[in-house]
């Protein structure tokens, strides 16, 4: 009987130190916004973002004339399309190369890396008319490899395409299905590049942080990574640390079960 105490307190030792495991997060440390205690109305600033365009985008580059037949000229991507898809994985447009040159049929070689969208359609415009290819030719530019990268303690982490060129954080966070419990909410490291110079910056979701001009609408490229927290290492180590408490708990249920047989 004395053997048969010991083995259920040994037990239910071994269930305690289960269930502490996973208490190690707090319930203020998973909130976003926590910091926020009371209403408030903030007025929001108005911003023209223009993503600079960068080594390898993939854009797409319409030209549109009052001659049909200048149009289709203009507008032949032909061979161009098949190197952007091989490159980016995305089918047609205008790849930029690893010297920053997009080539547009007819025109010929255009500097297009460090320029904003409107710099380049510009610029295009006034290589047609300098070059007498078209009259009053209407030049838009789209970047259609537009995509950010979220990864670390999300649900579903991975690549997300950004059609509409236009994503913010809780988006992009929203769509790689929220941060697990294990991630560590006031550490998210946002990495960006622009212009050819690499930013990283830490942001703490349990405050209002994340509504920071620079921060809440994202840009082209940008890479999300979530840090696991204390409690993802203590799991990571579960395996590890409750295997002998496991074979202790077998152990017990077998001395049990062999006392009550005799």
């Amino acid at each position: 009987m004395r053997r048969y105490v010991v083995g259920l307190v040994m037990l239910c030792a071994g269930f305690f130190a289960l269930s502490s495991l996973n208490s190690c997060v707090s319930t203020k440390s998973i909130a976003y916004f926590s910091n926020i205690k009371k209403d408030s109305i903030a007025k929001i600033e108005l911003q023209n973002i223009e993503t600079i365009i960068t080594k390898n985008d993939v854009l797409q580059i319409n030209i549109s004339t009052l001659d049909p037949n200048t149009n289709a000229i203009l507008n032949a991507t032909g061979a161009v399309n098949a190197g952007a898809s091989t490159t980016s994985g995305v089918t047609g447009g205008y790849l930029v190369d690893e010297t920053g040159i997009v080539k547009i049929p007819e025109i010929g070689s255009v500097q297009a890396a460090g320029l904003t969208k409107r710099q380049l359609a510009t610029k295009i415009t006034n290589e047609l008319l300098e070059k007498k290819l078209a009259k009053d030719p209407i030049v838009t530019v789209r970047i259609i490899n537009y995509k950010i990268t979220v990864l670390g303690e999300v649900n579903r982490p991975g690549v997300i395409p950004v059609p509409n060129e236009k994503i913010t954080l809780p988006e992009a966070l929203g769509q790689a299905g929220d941060l697990t419990i294990y991630g560590k909410r006031n550490n998210v490291l946002l990495i960006r590049e622009v212009a050819g110079i690499r930013t990283l910056k830490r942001i703490n979701l349990n405050s209002d942080q994340i509504f920071d001009k620079d921060i809440y609408n994202l840009q082209n490229q940008d890479i999300i990574y979530v840090e696991p927290n204390r409690a993802r290492a203590s799991t990571s180590d579960a395996a590890t640390q409750l295997l002998p408490i496991g074979i202790s708990v077998v152990s017990l249920i077998l001395i049990i079960y062999t006392q009550f047989k005799h």
